[in-house]
């Protein structure tokens, strides 16, 4: 097919089993537009303003049948066909509107192919980071074609794929439980938010920044940033002002507000991390001001991403055993 598209969307693998991704926007029901044009006035009609999203939107709603959808895991990936069905359902976070994609399976049992990154061109894995949510993957469309064909003629990478779900399910396992544990406190982090903006700083600096936590007295009035991080080569240069709130309920908009009084060049990104929840209120808020943020979740998630290269005091002091375990 040539005008087939290869899609990235990152979507709950709960949803799998189910064979469905799933995209958020609860306020919107997707599967009532019957046209890109008709899905805009939805959200106009909701006073929602998009932003820099939009694309996204439209790129999820646009996927058709017959499309390729690639699904990121936990060190793996998952690869399968969309077949055009939409629907809508709450209960499940940013995942509210659905779209049913038949994925690969094992012939021996009909569980779910997952294919190791480890199998993946560099090129392909590196795209996969991305952080959107819903982005193309077109210029791999050969590659990801001769995935699914090694896959449908060997029925599937049984023992391997089997490991990656054990290994994507403990991942979970252990996401869900040292977000409780930091949460709730029960950790040997420093106290007062300072232990969480070391390890953040930590976690910044394995991902090749050169970060530090700033001190409290480095900025005017009730503008505020927590750590700077940044990151240059002979080709570019980043820099980031990152808030840091340590929250176990929802986190409210007085970091965003400290991030908005902040007077920066053009180039600097503004994050706003926490460990708590995020309204819809404050996320559209922050899009608006071109405020990037990040909740609970994709906290704990790129805290056990990057946990093989934290320190083994950091590593301690989170609780997290430093001996390999089995996982048959």
């Amino acid at each position: 097919m040539e005008d087939q598209k290869v899609i990235l969307v990152r979507s709950p693998a709960k949803l799998l089993h189910r064979h469905q991704v799933g995209h958020g926007w609860p306020q919107v029901d997707f599967s009532n537009a019957t046209d890109v044009a008709d899905l805009m006035n939805a959200f106009a009609e909701q006073e929602i303003d998009l932003g820099r999203r939009r694309n996204q939107v439209k790129r999820f709603f646009s996927i058709k049948e017959g499309d390729i959808v690639v699904v990121p895991l936990y060190k793996a990936v998952t690869i399968g066909f969309a077949t055009g069905v939409r629907s809508y359902e709450t209960g499940i976070k940013n995942a509210e509107n659905r779209l049913e994609v038949k994925f690969l399976c094992h012939e021996h049992d009909g569980t779910i192919v997952r294919a190791p990154r480890d199998d993946l061109s560099g090129a392909l894995s590196s795209r996969l980071k991305v952080r959107i949510a819903v982005a193309s993957l077109n210029e791999f469309k050969q590659e990801i074609h001769e995935k699914i064909d090694q896959i449908k003629t060997t029925g599937g990478t049984n023992f391997s794929s089997q490991i990656k779900a054990q290994e994507e399910a403990a991942a979970a396992r252990l996401q869900d439980q040292l977000l409780k544990n930091i949460r709730d406190g029960n950790t040997r982090l420093e106290s007062g938010g300072r232990g969480l903006e070391k390890l953040i700083t930590e976690l910044l600096c394995i991902e090749g920044y050169d970060a530090k936590v700033l001190h409290t007295r480095s900025f005017e009035g009730a503008a505020d940033a927590d750590i700077e991080a940044i990151r240059s080569d002979h080709l570019s240069s980043s820099r980031l002002l990152i808030q840091v709130k340590h929250h176990a309920g929802n986190t409210g908009l007085h970091g965003l507000r400290q991030l908005q009084q902040l007077e920066t060049d053009e180039d600097v990104q503004k994050w706003l991390i926490t460990t708590g929840g995020l309204s819809q209120k404050l996320i559209d808020e922050a899009e608006s001001y071109d405020i990037n943020v990040m909740d609970g979740e994709g906290f704990s998630e790129w805290l056990v991403k990057c946990a093989n290269q934290l320190s083994e005091d950091t590593l301690r002091r989170l609780g997290i055993s430093t001996v390999p375990s089995l996982l048959i």
